[in-house]
């Protein structure tokens, strides 16, 4: 709304064809004109709730409104009132930046899970020493062979349990490349689902148990964690849809602190249903996403874009890391 010129029309206060100028009668203002009749009906309802006499009229530039000359400077702080409080409603729907849009790394490493599955065989029936040497056992990771915590990631009891952490790791792997980079992204979530595997053995030897697992889906639950985590501390890094008008930066509600962690706990109640799941292993590999997803949001967060070389870097990293625990399991 603009602070328009006084105007003294007339002695009328009667509603104008469209094609004259409002008349406004001796010692009433029009302010305006409105652009349009909610504009004009927002301004007059203003008004009546601070109980200041106004009239309408239209005309060719748009509707006014009438005001007593005595009410005018209080009408129109009234109205320039509402209309700061009111400049960014309603407020903007915003998206998030998309930090990396190219093929996935990830993808392409849950699928390569699929192929390793056939060349192990499912566990009743193994091809190979492959779940002998390689499984995570609770006793052997925390004494000489914490390589174990990798090599388990890889290895899945049969072909739904792959498919299974393939779909799921596709799409929460997905979604956190968006944000981390490939590189990134990959090295971060077997970091968490091998930290996972040696939380979970820690857990069982202090209660005097030797626990074997194996599977993706504590590094599938290690990515929920991560995604939780860089959602808080990302939630600065967000823009509005192409041609919105721009507002200040609003206040992040509590609500988009705390959902983050309520949908990955959340998440694990409905996947850790099953009696032959190792809630452990999920509910620890959660925990060491929802942790080491700190510095490498804040990491990123310090870049605004996605640098090749630490990527390429990360992501060597991460088959070295694979393949340097199968080397060490198998000889």
């Amino acid at each position: 709304m603009t602070r328009d010129p006084v105007a003294s029309f007339g002695p009328s206060t009667a509603l104008a064809p469209a094609s004259q100028e409002p008349e406004v009668a001796a010692g009433w203002t029009a302010i305006g004109p409105f652009g349009s009749d909610r504009a004009l009906r927002d301004a007059a309802l203003v008004l009546a709730s601070k109980t200041i006499p106004h009239g309408v009229a239209r005309g060719i530039g748009g509707g006014v409104l009438l005001v007593r000359d005595q009410d005018y400077s209080r009408a129109r702080t009234q109205l320039d009132r509402y209309e700061e409080e009111n400049r960014y409603f309603p407020p903007q729907r915003h998206i998030e930046r998309a930090r990396y849009r190219g093929l996935s790394f990830v993808v392409a490493m849950f699928a390569l899970f699929v192929g390793f599955a056939w060349l192990t065989g499912p566990v009743a029936k193994p091809s190979g020493a492959w779940f002998r040497e390689g499984s995570s056992v609770s006793s052997l990771v925390l004494s000489s062979e914490p390589f174990r915590a990798v090599t388990a990631l890889t290895l899945h009891a049969d072909g739904a349990h792959v498919l299974s952490n393939l779909v799921s790791g596709a799409i929460f792997g997905r979604a956190l490349e968006r944000r981390l980079g490939p590189g990134a992204a990959a090295f971060s979530i077997l970091t968490a689902g091998a930290v996972g595997n040696v939380a979970n053995a820690v857990f069982y030897a202090s209660m005097g148990e030797i626990h074997r697992s194996i599977g993706a889906s504590t590094a599938v639950f290690g990515a929920v964690g991560l995604l939780a985590t860089t959602q808080l501390l990302f939630g600065s890094q967000r823009t509005s849809r192409p041609g919105s008008a721009e507002g200040p930066q609003s206040q992040r509600h509590i609500t988009e602190y705390i959902a983050p962690i309520i949908g990955g706990l959340a998440l694990l109640g409905a996947l850790g249903s099953s009696p032959s799941t190792d809630i452990g292993a999920h509910a620890f590999g959660l925990l060491a996403g929802f942790v080491i997803g700190i510095p490498f949001a804040l990491a990123a967060k310090k870049s605004r874009t996605i640098s090749s070389a630490p990527q390429i870097a990360l992501g060597l990293a991460s088959v070295a890391l694979i393949g340097g625990s199968w080397a060490l399991a198998l000889t």
